[in-house]
Formats: structure tokens, sequence, C-alpha cells
């Protein structure tokens, strides 16, 4: 295990809260003393020491004698359990309301309607039992995280706005969801707490967490999960609120410092080197070259980073980038060693690793990806290059470490998204190599992007064209399914819902019916209107999943076939002997990949 793996979620930039230097800009990361933070240690493992955890313990046990208990040391001694939120009945119960003191508890006592306390409460939480997955259905029940997903779309409507934090939890591991979250299905932050307190058997192995680990991630557990998070006591808003402008200030700044290194230096080194490797080679082919190998590298230490690929596997290790090259360049860099003009090891070691991506190789644990970017049959001119060591270590020495007031800092991909690696390849467009005083100079060409109808559309307008044109449609599929609920339930009863009733519900299911959908963006560019439409489509797909689940006595197709498939997947991986991680299965990730092949197109 690594400090990656105990600390997850897209809802806070990863990079920004495990580097010190980074969380320590605010002043609550130094406000919280070692001495207070040994005591929250000591009483979070008399807790977890008490507990049972080696048998099976069951929901109500776990609640009762661990994550109640972890909360009273997180200092929420002001609660009430099983509020309902949805005002008849008892479906959307979350187990728990939390509020920031008695005073305002007292207030929500004395409100008869339930539903009506969450504006006074500070965050929810939803209960599971010992380890069950959070982003899983089982047993035919809804994942919890989606589960939670509901009851934040309901606190948020009903408070209009003034509740939307819970948290989710299994006693092992942490969830801190935020309804303003930019994605629904990784707007979270997990955090592995039997992990970090070296509870035995969960934080074992060659990648165990470090002593030195731990102690970083159980301060951002007291920090982000503690009642003071959630109070308002600086004029610049709560420890969240601070945390999340900072994070989205962190991604900017690693974004806007890879464009400036890609479009200044990478970019130009690479078209130069290939263009004197291959001197009779026309320049749109050099430049077409470049463009491929570049992104051969920006996907690389994107996922790798990202953990999309098996780093830390040993057979991966030993074919990746990330060990093999990145670090032994940094590695040399720092002790001033001159690289070879002639050897071409590094540029190999990409050629090889581009191989085994695009065919996979259960040598290395990896499946075939053959997505195109690394068919090497599509960039002949690549496949007829070497490019030195001195070039490619230049290269991938500036992609992969930054100067820092600290010293050389590894540039973690991490924080880059998608649409934002898609918006540096689309300004790429806008430069072209040129013959100039007996060299070549890489400059920008005004007229390239509507030469070639490439334009990059801002993220807010994209969203505003999904929302208007696919949102309908979305909106549509859910209606027919409301409107067919409410026909049956005019005429049956629970005890009478048949199998022909089902059946009926089936036939208009929203989840599948969303999965039905096609959208085509027939000049995709860098797909950055499809990725922002597969995000889109997906937290659609969840959410009605969810309502659908919720009609009782009723459970969506969709999630016997997001069970198929992860069983698939699982079955592949084992007989392939690929590399796997569990956490790419749960449910959200299944249903991203079922719209990516069903539904986009481009």
């Amino acid at each position: 295990m690594t400090i990656d793996n105990a600390i997850r979620g897209r809802l806070f930039a990863p990079d920004f809260l495990t580097e010190p230097e980074s969380i320590g800009e605010l002043p609550e990361w130094d406000d919280l003393d070692a001495a207070t933070l040994d005591k929250v240690e000591s009483r979070l493992r008399a807790i977890f020491e008490a507990f049972p955890h080696e048998s099976t313990p069951n929901e109500s046990q776990t609640e009762d004698d661990l994550i109640w208990k972890t909360l009273y040391c997180l200092d929420w001694t002001a609660h009430l359990r099983q509020q309902n939120l949805s005002g008849v009945g008892r479906t959307d119960v979350p187990d728990g309301l939390l509020f920031i003191d008695d005073a305002a508890k007292s207030r929500a006592v004395g409100i008869a309607e339930e539903r009506a306390r969450y504006a006074i409460g500070a965050v929810m939480v939803e209960s599971k039992r010992w380890l069950r997955p959070l982003g899983r259905t089982s047993d035919r029940t809804v994942a919890p995280s989606t589960q939670m997903l509901r009851y934040l779309r309901r606190a948020d409507d009903l408070t209009e706005g003034r509740m939307r934090w819970g948290i989710l939890t299994n006693g092992a591991h942490w969830r801190l969801y935020y309804q303003g979250a930019g994605s629904v299905s990784e707007g979270f932050l997990e955090v592995d707490l039997a992990a970090i307190l070296n509870i035995p058997g969960h934080n074992d192995g060659l990648f165990a967490l470090s002593s030195d680990e731990r102690r970083h991630c159980l301060k951002l557990f007291v920090l982000l999960f503690g009642r003071k998070a959630f109070l308002a006591e600086r004029a610049d808003g709560t420890l969240h609120q601070r945390a999340l402008a900072e994070s989205r200030l962190y991604e900017e700044r690693v974004a806007t410092n890879i464009s400036k290194l890609v479009f200044k230096k990478v970019f130009p080194s690479l078209v130069r080197a290939i263009a004197e490797d291959a001197a009779s080679a026309p320049l749109s082919e050099v430049r077409d070259a470049a463009l491929v190998l570049l992104y051969r590298l920006l996907f690389l230490v994107y996922a790798e980073d990202r953990a999309l690929l098996p780093v830390g596997d040993r057979r991966y290790d030993n074919i990746g980038l990330r060990r093999r090259v990145r670090q032994d360049i940094g590695r040399r860099k720092e002790q001033g060693e001159i690289f070879s003009a002639t050897a071409t090891s590094y540029y190999t070691a990409l050629d090889d690793l581009s191989r085994v991506i695009d065919q996979g190789d259960p040598a290395f644990g990896l499946p075939p990806y053959n997505g195109g970017l690394f068919d090497t049959s599509r960039t002949p001119l690549l496949a007829q290059i070497r490019l030195s060591n001195r070039v490619m270590a230049d290269v991938i020495d500036a992609l992969s470490f930054e100067q820092h007031r600290s010293g050389r800092r590894y540039i973690n991909y991490r924080s880059l998204s998608v649409q934002q690696l898609g918006s540096i390849y689309e300004r790429l467009l806008e430069f072209e190599p040129v013959h100039e005083a007996g060299g070549i100079e890489v400059r920008p060409n005004v007229f390239a992007r509507k030469g070639s109808g490439s334009y990059y559309t801002p993220e807010p307008l994209v969203l505003l064209i999904l929302q208007e044109t696919v949102g309908p449609l979305a909106d549509a599929k859910l209606e027919t399914f409301r409107a067919k609920v409410s026909e049956i339930g005019s005429a049956h009863d629970a005890a009478t819902v048949t199998s022909d009733v089902l059946a009926e519900l089936a036939r208009v299911d929203p989840a599948q019916g969303l999965l039905d959908l096609k959208v085509c963006d027939p000049a995709m560019g860098s797909g950055h209107f499809l990725v922002s439409l597969v995000d889109f489509l997906s937290d659609r797909v969840i959410k009605a999943l969810d309502e659908a689940n919720g009609v009782e006595g009723y459970v969506s197709p969709l999630a016997e076939r997001i069970e198929g498939i992860r069983n698939t997947i699982l079955d592949n991986a084992k007989q392939n002997k690929w590399t796997l991680d569990p956490a790419h299965l749960d449910d959200d990730q299944i249903v991203r990949r079922m719209v990516l092949k069903r539904c986009v197109y481009g």
C-alpha cells in the first residue's frame, strides 16, 4: 500500500492533501499539534482494539461499537439517530445527523417534522457493516455510495442547499461526500482508517504505509472529518471551503505549469530531435510524430500517477516509466550526471512499453488497450527513429520534475484532468515547425485552427450544451419510469406486485434506457465534449439506478448487468494474470465503462 491508496477520491486535489507544504498552508494544519494528535490516535486505537474486526460484525454492532465511538473522538458529541428525509414512510432514513453543538441539536429536537431538522444539521452519517464495499451493489441492494448520493440530493433540495455534507463508512473506510462536488461519482474523499491505524491485515505487504505516512493520513482524517472542519470561524469560510478553493488553485497551477513546459520546451525539443534523426521526412510528418510521442508520454505519466496502470506490481515496474525511467532520470539529474548522445535506452523503453500497452502482455500484468495512440503502425516515423538518452532525459525530466523552493519536486499528474490534457492538445494544433535561419523553429500559426476546424470549447459552455441537449433526453427516461410507477401503484399494492408488473417496469427502466442513448460529436478534436459527456451521463445513470431500486419490490436489471461485467473482468484478469485494482470495479466505474462503450461516438 502507498499513501495514494490510503487517500482516494477527487473531492480535493490528491497532491494538495498529501504534500505537507501544500496542505500545511492552511492554519489548521499547524494548529493540530502533536500532543493532541497523539491523544486522538490513542483513543482510536483503543476503540479498534476492542472491536472484534477479525470476526464478522454486523451493521448494528459496527455502528454502535466502532463508528459512533470514532465520531465521538472527532468531537461529534451532538447527534440524532435515524432521521427521516422523505416525510413519508421510512424510505430515506440516514443513520444519523450530526450537529455543531448541543444548542443546534436542541433547536432541531424542537421541530416535530424530522426532515426539517436537516436544515440545522452539519453532516449526515450512513453506516454499513464492517468492510461492506462502499461502491458496489450487494445482495440485490443498492451500493452504499449510491444510497448516500440519494440522501444528499434529497437533503440539498429540502434545505435549499444548507445540508450538503455526508459521511459514509464501513468502519474501516471513511468517505466524506459533498453535494456541490463537480463529479457525483468521484466527489468524495475516502480515508482507509484501518490501514492508517495499522490494524493487523490492513497495512501489510510491500506497499504498507510507513509510520510517517500513517501519521500524515491520520492528521488529514482528524482535520477533515472532525467537527471543527464544519465551523465557519474565519471570514474566508470553513476549513472545507478553503481546502476546496486551494485544491482548485493547486490543480490550475499544475495545469498551467505543464502547459508552459509543453509549449516552450518539450514539444519544440521533440520536433527538432525527430527532424534531426529523420532528415528526409517532411515537417508535417515530423510534427505529427512529435504530437503522438508527446501524448504517449503524457498518457503514461497520467495513467501511472492515477494508478490506472499497475504501478507497484513488480512485473509492470520492470517495463513501466515511473521507476525504470522517470525516477532514474531524476536521480541522475540530481547527481549531475551526463546523458549519452548516442545511447537510446530511454526511447527503447518507451517504444517497448507502447507495444505492450497496445497489444497487452500477461508477463507484465497488462490487458490490451488498443486505443490507437500506441499503435506503432499508425506512426511509422516513430518506428524508424531512435532519440538519444540526452534528448529523452531532458524531455522526461521536464515533464516529471519541477524546481521548487525546497528543491526538485516530482510532478504528480493525479491533479490534472483529462479535459486539461485535451486543452493542451488542441492548443498544440496552433503550433507548426518551420525552417528558419538554418534550423527548425516551432511557432504559432494563427490560421492553424481555422484550417483544421479545431476550436476549444470552455468547460462551462460544454456543461451548458450537455444540460440543454442530453439533459432533456435523460429527464424523459426518468419521467416515463415515474409515470409507470404511478400507474402501477394506483392498481396494485406492494403485496400484489406480480412478475408481469415487474416486467412492465423493466421495459421502461430509466438506467437501462439512458444506456440506449447514442451521442455523436462528428468533429471531436481532443474529445473534450465527449469526456464531459461520459461524466454527465454516468452521473445520470447512477441517479436513475438509485431511483429505480428505490421502488419497493423492484430491482433495476442494470444492477445485475453491472455485477455480471464485474465478474467477467475479474475472471478474465485471473485467467490472463492481469493486475487489477478492486477500486476500479466499483459500480460507478463499471457504469462509466458502459457509457463509454455504448453511448459515446466521435
